[in-house]
């Protein structure tokens, strides 16, 4: 086997790639030549674009060698440093902490006092976000809570959990209980973010009726004017039947012959019948539809609640803090 202190970084030299495809655990797997050829390959790859600044290329690159060979604490300790030159220093930290971690397992002194020494440089310049959960949150079925599509489980609530900068998701959902979904953005190294999650709302009630302050007056406005059209229909189709009996007191006969008065009382009693039915129709469907608004107008209790339930939607607020910002809000 050969010896994990001949795996320093140095991405030309043969030597390297088969430290790194060495096993430093009995437990390790055989490496096949292909699975060597393609992590040397890669390796060599990754470091000359790390070389060259080229971070955001090499780091995918190197975690692909760690994939195909997770014993190499050298590949392991390279994409810490890759990932601290791209600055995403919590990806940095975390991986300096693991592998400071596997080399005391297995007896490699010099990486994990490296690893060791890099991590707690990089400590205090950590960026945090902590995830306060209530109680009545907690008590949710089926709570599920995640970042960037990772769980957070119930032990990293409220604790200030290491996050490289720029923009993160948050989503939290359980049974029977809408989803919400939240980005929150990490500024800059050091900041310290803080983000309770509000109560959840179900998907069985109903919620908050809508504000429509206009509903209820519009509603006494057509019923007032349905209530006078229907008025206005019974007063024609009255006229109407005056009319059509005044004609029949004389001017017309039982076979329907009229003196020119008697045609002239038909023609009121026919225009005034219909107006009677524009009148009543229309009268009805104000007075039926201001009735409809009327009972479905939400109520001064309802409205106010709606207000407090806009007032519970996201807001945020910053503090500025020696060397770091505190965020806080709630959805």
């Amino acid at each position: 086997m050969i010896s994990p202190a001949c795996c320093a970084r140095s991405p030309r030299a043969f030597v390297l790639f088969l430290c790194l495809l060495a096993p430093v655990t009995a437990r390790a797997q055989p490496v096949t030549p292909q699975r060597e050829t393609t992590v040397q390959a890669l390796y060599e790859q990754a470091t000359s674009e790390m070389d060259a600044g080229r971070y955001e290329r090499a780091c995918p690159r190197l975690e692909e060698v760690v994939r195909l060979a997770p014993d190499a604490l050298g590949a392991k300790l390279t994409l810490g440093e890759c990932y601290e030159g791209w600055g995403k220093l919590a990806s940095a930290w975390s991986q300096y902490v693991l592998v400071e971690g596997e080399a005391t397992k297995v007896g490699d002194l010099d990486r994990q006092m490296k690893a060791a020494s890099k991590s707690a440089a990089l400590k205090p310049k950590l960026a945090t976000l902590t995830i306060e959960v209530p109680a009545s949150v907690r008590s949710v079925p089926g709570l599920t809570i995640t970042r960037d599509g990772l769980p957070v489980r119930e032990a990293q609530w409220s604790v200030p959990l290491p996050l490289d900068v720029g923009r993160h998701e948050i989503v939290v959902s359980g049974r029977g209980y809408k989803t919400r979904k939240q980005q929150i953005e990490i500024a800059a190294d050091g900041h310290r973010v803080a983000v309770p999650v509000p109560p959840l709302e179900s998907l069985t009630s109903a919620g908050p009726s809508p504000e429509r302050p206009w509903q209820r007056p519009a509603a006494i406005v057509a019923i007032g004017l349905g209530g006078a059209g229907l008025a206005a229909g019974a007063v024609l189709g009255g006229l109407a039947i005056a009319r059509n009996q005044e004609s029949n007191d004389g001017h017309c006969s039982a076979q329907d012959r009229c003196d020119p008065a008697g045609l002239d009382l038909r023609r009121q009693a026919v225009g005034l019948g219909n107006g009677s039915t524009v009148a009543l129709i229309t009268g009805g469907l104000l007075a039926a539809g201001g009735a409809v608004l009327f009972v479905t107008a939400p109520s001064q209790a309802q409205r106010d609640e709606r207000v407090q339930s806009r007032g519970a939607r996201w807001r945020a607020e910053i503090a500025l803090l020696p060397g770091s910002v505190a965020v806080q809000g709630v959805w």
